[in-house]
């Protein structure tokens, strides 16, 4: 044997290695860019789900506010109404009051008439201060009553206060965790969704649907999680987020799929399932933007 054929032969053996070790790191970092995409989805819906619960809660939240406020706003009302009620019967008492005043002076004034009349005017004079004591005490009861329904009226005010105050931290902590699944998914190159206000904005309009049926796309359900399923078509064949699509079985209609915003891969992509007509989706089904 040559001294040629020996070199080749150590070259070759040494390629070998070479390429044996070439192709071992290439399936280990391939079974780990999986398992950091499932990882990486898995931390997507998680954070998804989060952002669904707060809403939810926001939700919820404001409505519960709203109607206590328009209970508190209906009881101050009646509270106004009662104390508009009170006023009024306060200064009517007091305008009897002043009469029956007048009316002991003029009695005072005619005692000197006759004892006959003294008696009289004595007894009138006497019932009018029982009255007038009365209307005292009846004054005094309604002037107690006017500070405490100010008081309510004072604890009411001060209750709203305090929901518009909850609800103004409720919209901030939903807005910051929007903020911070909008900067996970930027931080793992995937794009970010848009926040939409729970309520609308006055002069804000939000983002239109896309339309499905500008393009005629066909796939097949590759896998389904609950809610969520896998299509065998992504971006590389027109597939865009918040697209709709059909699923169907043949010439059955299952349901409709709108494609996630951050879903949509080059050969795939995972949406949510809407309008399920009893019958579940399952891998193989067909899903098609025009029926």
């Amino acid at each position: 044997m040559s001294t040629l054929t020996k070199v080749l032969i150590v070259l070759l053996s040494v390629f070998s290695l070479f390429l044996c070790g070439v192709v071992v790191t290439y399936v280990a970092n391939a079974e780990n860019y999986k398992d950091l995409y499932d990882r990486q989805r898995r931390d997507i819906q998680t954070a998804r789900n989060n952002q669904d619960d707060a809403e939810n809660a926001l939700a919820e939240c404001k409505e519960a506010a709203e109607k206590t406020q328009q209970t508190l706003e209906q009881q101050i009302s009646d509270m106004t109404i009662n104390v508009s009620n009170l006023q009024a019967q306060l200064e009517d008492l007091k305008r009897q009051n002043d009469q029956l005043v007048q009316r002991v002076a003029t009695s005072a004034a005619t005692v000197t008439m006759t004892s006959e009349t003294q008696k009289t005017v004595l007894e009138q004079a006497q019932a009018a201060q029982a009255r007038v004591r009365d209307l005292e005490d009846e004054q005094t009861r309604l002037e107690s009553d006017l500070k405490e329904t100010n008081r309510l009226l004072l604890e009411k005010i001060a209750i709203i206060e305090d929901l518009q105050t909850k609800n103004k931290q409720l919209a901030q902590a939903n807005q910051e965790l929007e903020t911070g699944v909008n900067q996970y998914l930027q931080q793992r190159g995937q794009v970010a969704a848009v926040p939409r206000p729970v309520t609308p904005t006055p002069g804000i309009a939000l983002p239109a649907t896309p339309p499905t049926r500008q393009i005629d796309l066909n796939g097949r359900i590759v896998r389904v999680d609950n809610q969520l399923a896998e299509i065998s078509i992504g971006s590389a064949a027109g597939v865009r987020p918040n697209m709709t699509f059909h699923v169907t079985r043949g010439a059955q209609f299952i349901c409709n799929l709108e494609i996630l915003d951050g879903g949509v891969d080059t050969d795939s992509a995972v949406g949510v399932l809407k309008l399920v007509q009893g019958t579940e989706p399952r891998p193989g089904d067909t899903v098609k933007t025009n029926l």
